[in-house]
């Protein structure tokens, strides 16, 4: 009896290791994306709704170690929207050495195939009100505004891949991104 109070006494005491935290672990309330792993708030224009990043997949050929979906927003059933993606820095793969940071990062994306018609509208580099640094890249692909928008937390970088049916929503788009807020 007295080793058996002893052993359930031990392993009270002992601590047990607690789960492993992944870059994936966020969750989504009615206005907020939360992202524990990154410790950082995001908040969608009210023109979007989540969507189920489960049903997205990762560009062919890309490896799940190092990239990671975070969050997706849509308009509605339309196919226009917001997905936040992590991706591990400095990584090499069969299509880079590795990404430095966020402007190498917009510096990748920038080479278009030209059968996207894509047409370069702007590139900024600017710091938000958390001290976040970001890179931003806005464009039309085929007449359609999209941007491509990147931060770096840690070792990863924090991307927003925005496509919009309008100019002003892919405004208001960027805008959110820019506000993304570092938490304690």
């Amino acid at each position: 009896m007295r080793l058996i109070l002893l052993a359930a006494l031990l392993s009270v005491m002992i601590p047990t290791a607690a789960p492993a935290q992944s870059p994936m672990d966020g969750n989504a309330d009615t206005t907020t994306y939360q992202n524990t792993y990154f410790h950082f708030l995001y908040s969608w224009p009210k023109f979007l709704q989540p969507y189920n990043v489960s049903s997205l997949a990762l560009p062919h050929g890309t490896s799940q170690a190092m990239e990671f979906m975070l969050f997706s927003a849509r308009q509605g059933n339309e196919p226009y929207g917001i997905v936040m993606m992590a991706e591990k820095r400095n990584v090499r793969t069969q299509h880079t050495n590795g990404i430095a940071n966020s402007a190498a990062f917009i510096d990748l994306v920038q080479r278009f195939p030209p059968e996207l018609h894509v047409v370069i509208q702007q590139r900024k580099h600017f710091k938000n009100a958390d001290g976040l640094v970001f890179d931003e890249l806005d464009y039309t692909e085929s007449g359609g505004p999209s941007s491509a928008i990147a931060t770096e937390i840690g070792e990863f970088l924090i991307v927003f891949k925005c496509n919009a049916k309008s100019a002003a929503d892919l405004a208001e788009m960027n805008k959110s991104a820019a506000a993304m807020r570092l938490r304690q």
